[in-house]
């Protein structure tokens, strides 16, 4: 229905630039409009919703020893599984060949319309089976209504991954690095969230660098505040559907189109807001314009 009713409108304008201009010329425009809409429509549903992208964001931060190795992660977003796809194929191929130090992902692991579907569940356990890193593989939970917490947090009880729910964790090294991890639940409460960060950044954490996963990037000011080094997030789908000179027509974030996708930097703070690799459900579109699904390799070296 989303869909239809941008062609409606161009057949309405039609019928009514028939009654001003020429018939045959107001037809040919109809006509075209036509087969633009539907080339637009085999574009975003079966090519570039399809064609996921390798972002890579090197970064740099003084609480890294100097002369240490980088650290590398990637960093996933937004799968919205409702069967398994060629997208989590490549997914997997680039892990493959990429070889990064840690995975840590942002949420979102069911699609709306299917999160309640068995075999959904199912297929996104196959899938995060095979994610698997040096350093290990760290999760935080998505949205309330499309992770329904009760039901995808038991899909980590025994998977080699750890579920960060409002924790703190020390990743370290053999050669002495270590990083900060710090994973909160995404409410969408601003000031709850925002106080579970303030409170799991206490004095006594070493001066390492600190990573924010939280699923929306909404908590960027206070993580400015809180001197967070690198905050990881998806959320946006970067608005899934953007229109040239217009940009994304809805980004689902309280602060709209003020983080909307890629690479933003406040003060210490470096944000990366994620893509997502799969499509919204329910009344939205399974379409992608100018928003191509992504997983993004961050490369963190000493300053």
């Amino acid at each position: 229905l989303a869909l239809a009713l941008p062609r409606l409108l161009v057949a309405v304008v039609a019928g009514l630039l028939s009654l001003l201009l020429d018939t045959e010329l107001a037809w040919w425009l109809f006509l075209a409009s036509e087969i633009a809409g539907t080339l637009l429509l085999i574009w975003g549903a079966h090519i570039e919703a399809a064609r996921l992208q390798h972002t890579v964001l090197e970064i740099r931060s003084d609480r890294l020893a100097s002369g240490t190795e980088p650290i590398r992660i990637l960093h996933i977003s937004d799968l919205h599984i409702e069967r398994l796809s060629r997208r989590e194929n490549q997914v997997l191929s680039y892990l493959e060949r990429s070889k990064p130090d840690l995975i840590l992902i942002t949420g979102d692991y069911l699609n709306l319309s299917f999160n309640r579907d068995p075999e959904a569940y199912r297929q996104v356990r196959s899938f995060l089976t095979r994610l698997s890193a040096p350093r290990g593989v760290y999760a935080v939970l998505g949205t309330p209504t499309v992770d329904l917490w009760e039901l995808v947090a038991p899909l980590f009880d025994d998977l080699p991954i750890t579920l960060l729910r409002n924790d703190l964790e020390l990743v370290r090294w053999p050669d002495g690095r270590c990083l900060s991890l710090l994973g909160l639940d995404c409410t969408h409460d601003v000031e709850l969230d925002a106080a579970h960060l303030r409170s799991l950044l206490p004095a006594k954490v070493p001066d390492v660098p600190v990573i924010l996963l939280y699923h929306s990037p909404e908590l960027m000011p206070h993580a400015v505040d809180a001197g967070v080094d690198l905050y990881l997030c998806g959320h946006t789908h970067g608005g899934q559907v953007r229109l040239p000179g217009i940009g994304p027509l809805l980004t689902s974030s309280i602060l709209g189109r003020r983080y909307v996708m890629g690479h933003y930097h406040e003060g210490r703070t470096h944000l990366y807001v994620s893509r997502g690799v799969g499509l919204e459900g329910l009344s939205v579109p399974r379409v992608r314009l100018l928003a191509p699904p992504e997983i993004t390799s961050v490369i963190l070296y000493p300053d």
